[in-house]
């Protein structure tokens, strides 16, 4: 690193509030959030007027959501004053802030579209091109391509929001960060994260081979202590890489599984192999990537709720839903300057939990563990739901499977599942053992018993040296059928 960049780092650390945490802090992340509320309280009139104090020592759960709502004001003003798209939008509906009093108040305001977002991305553009520090392009697990622009102070509170994220974790000022995604895109996780750790002073290592013993290399020479990277990608270096090595002589504290859904069965063969906890983290691009992770106790995802604002609204009546039922999840980035988005759809499953929490966090809400996308869902049989975790829960808890994916297509009126798995082992007794748990599924023997189901089908290939990773799950095949 060269002076220049020496400096530039020294002064975006001085920025951080995160870099004030002390290491022996029990709950970081909520920590980090209540400096905020903090922060905010002492610089904003109008928040102390709706809070009816100037001063705060402890922060409440009240406490929390007063300061999200009236973030979620001051985002309003912000983006009617420097956004087209919500200039023009607030304007045509009459929405004004100061109608944004209760939560029940925040379905005033519609929800983004992602499509609306991939269609006019600088109508969303709030700054100058000049005040713009990084713009990305994702095409999200949608395919919508979207493009998002970040200022200075943007990455800044990403880079908060992560570091808090691993201190939560057990990680530490002499701990590195094994970082291990597939280097697939231009928007690639590794260098965020990366780059994050160098500004916090935090050590990290990126390596994205897919060679078992160069992932084990790197580790050990570089003495990791934590892992994070794509799920699928830490689940199969996992299976692999257990028949060759003692995983658990690392000492890992904690992995960090992102990006993917952690399905429980792929929970217990990472826990198991590496012996220690494997936890689930939640983000989008759109918000910024660092919006969730869980904790020690696994009931659900802990929401850096100083930036980022999240609803769970039921599908059917578009309502809030109560703690702990499931919907879909909108987010609101509180923070954001360069493309900030209110109310965003993620089409993404999975349910708001009320604080507190069994890990001792006492104001911060949760998400439950996501189960997936609203279109990663559809029907076989008699109507029977089915979606990748379920198919999860019964393949991948057959020891070796390295993946899999299911075609859906149609014999006749009924309808024929075929797995095609990638194995590290016995391969006849893999298809057995995979067949007899996906026979054991409800939905699967429902549809069965209806006769509306050909007989599953099972093809088991041995283990390859290639990864594609985010491959989808269920290929549907059908031509003409009502999935939803």
């Amino acid at each position: 690193m060269s002076p220049l960049q020496r400096l530039k780092v020294a002064v975006a650390r001085m920025k951080l509030l995160s870099t004030k945490i002390d290491d022996d802090v029990e709950h970081p992340l909520e920590a980090l959030i209540e400096m905020k509320v903090r922060r905010e309280l002492r610089r904003d009139k109008d928040f102390q007027k709706a809070l009816g104090r100037s001063r705060l020592s402890d922060v409440s759960r009240q406490d929390l959501v007063e300061y999200q709502l009236h973030k979620f004001r001051k985002q309003m003003r912000y983006t009617d004053a420097n956004s087209i798209f919500y200039h023009n939008r607030f304007k045509k509906l009459g929405l004004e802030p100061g109608m944004i009093r209760t939560k029940e108040d925040l379905l005033k305001v519609p929800v983004t579209e992602p499509s609306e977002l991939a269609a006019e991305p600088y109508s969303f553009l709030c700054v100058s091109q000049s005040k713009v520090m990084r713009a990305f392009t994702t095409s999200g697990t949608s395919g919508q391509r979207k493009r998002l622009f970040y200022t200075q102070k943007d990455v800044l509170n990403i880079i908060d929001s992560i570091a808090s994220a691993f201190k939560n974790t057990g990680m530490r000022g002499d701990d590195t960060l094994h970082i291990m995604f597939p280097a697939v895109s231009a928007w690639d996780p590794s260098l965020m994260l990366d780059g994050a750790c160098k500004v916090v002073g935090l050590s990290s290592n990126v390596c994205s081979s897919v060679d078992v013993d160069e992932q084990i290399k790197s580790m050990t020479q570089n003495k990791a202590k934590v892992i994070i990277g794509l799920t699928s990608f830490i689940y199969r270096i996992t299976v692999l890489a257990k028949a060759k090595y003692d995983l658990r002589q690392f000492g890992m504290k904690a992995i960090i599984c992102s990006s993917e859904p952690l399905s429980e069965a792929m929970r217990r063969e990472i826990e198991t192999a590496w012996g220690c906890k494997a936890l689930s983290q939640y983000g989008m691009t759109e918000m910024g990537l660092a919006t969730t992770i869980e904790c020690f106790a696994q009931d659900g995802l802990h929401i850096d709720e100083g930036n980022y604002m999240a609803e769970c609204i039921d599908l059917e009546t578009g309502e809030h839903t109560r703690s702990r039922q499931p919907g879909e999840l909108i987010w609101t980035s509180l923070e954001m300057e360069g493309s900030p988005l209110l109310r965003y759809r993620s089409y993404d499953l999975s349910s708001y939990i009320e604080p507190p929490c069994g890990c001792g966090f006492t104001s911060v809400g949760k998400i439950g563990k996501p189960r997936g996308r609203i279109n990663s869902e559809t029907k076989i049989g008699y109507g029977e739901k089915v979606f990748p975790l379920l198919f999860d829960e019964a393949v991948l808890s057959v020891s070796g499977v390295l993946g899999y994916q299911v075609i859906i297509d149609k014999v006749g009126y009924k309808d024929r599942l075929t797995f095609q798995v990638e194995f590290s082992g016995d391969t006849q007794w893999a298809r057995k053992e995979i067949e007899e748990r996906v026979l054991a599924l409800d939905e699967i023997r429902s549809s069965m018993d209806n006769d509306l189901l050909e007989p599953i089908e099972v093809e088991v290939i041995s283990s390859s040296s290639g990864f594609t990773p985010k491959k989808a799950t269920i290929v549907d095949r059908r031509k003409i059928y009502d999935r939803t």
